[in-house]
């Protein structure tokens, strides 16, 4: 407790401690990515069949099986970039419309790639209008004083299920907000937030660690100071 106490006093953990946070938003940033690398890797690494895919590919031009990993990737980011090319021209909408309905004319694929294709419609650059128009919710569940959740509400669209009004809302999960879920809130516990989709966006990048700056102050209570 004395060597703890001397520390303490002489400053050298406060000292440690201010070096920590400093680097610790590096560290969550580093542990994020190596996060999704490793899902990136079990979709598309080696031993995935998309990854065997790219090799078989590769070993047409070469013999070696990293180099014909390598080679069936340029080859892939290539005909993406073709692709992006020929679809950025004049004949854009008209290739794009050909293209999905080409693969909604497949019966079993269709049932999957629409709302896909609606989902990263969304999210381009160009069509972000849907995501706008979304707002940020509030909900509330379990009885008085329970718990709640920041969430976007999908639509204004009511659906009635056991007798309760209900709305949609899609909760974002942290680091990635894109893999959240689809919940039926009541009516009368969504609450609108008057706070921007991005603002929420970044709440949930940042595992909250952002809420601070980012909730308009209007929310904010002020704590006291001991």
């Amino acid at each position: 407790m004395r060597v703890a106490a001397w520390l303490w006093n002489k400053g050298i953990v406060s000292t440690f401690l201010t070096g920590l946070f400093v680097v610790l938003p590096l560290a969550i940033t580093v542990a994020i990515l190596a996060w999704v690398g490793n899902i990136a890797k079990d979709i598309a690494g080696p031993g995935s069949p998309l990854g065997s895919a790219l090799e078989t590919v590769g070993l047409q031009f070469v013999t070696n099986e990293a180099v014909a990993s390598i080679v069936g990737w340029i080859l892939a980011i290539l005909a993406i970039w073709l692709l992006g090319v020929a679809t950025m021209a004049t004949a854009r909408y008209r290739l794009e419309g050909a293209f999905h309905w080409a693969v909604n004319s497949i019966p079993i694929v269709k049932n999957v790639y629409g709302p896909v294709s609606q989902v990263v419609g969304m999210l381009k650059q160009q069509d972000k209008s849907e995501i706008k128009g979304m707002s940020v919710v509030y909900c509330t569940f379990g009885e008085a004083f329970g718990s709640g959740f920041l969430a976007f509400l999908t639509s204004q669209d009511t659906y009635r299920f056991h007798g309760e009004d209900c709305h949609i809302v899609y909760i974002p999960t942290s680091p990635v907000p894109m893999s959240g879920g689809i919940v039926f809130v009541p009516v009368k516990s969504v609450h609108h937030v008057d706070m921007s989709v991005d603002s929420l966006m970044q709440i949930y990048f940042s595992l909250g660690v952002m809420a601070s700056s980012v909730v308009p102050k209007a929310y904010h209570v002020d704590t006291p100071k001991t």
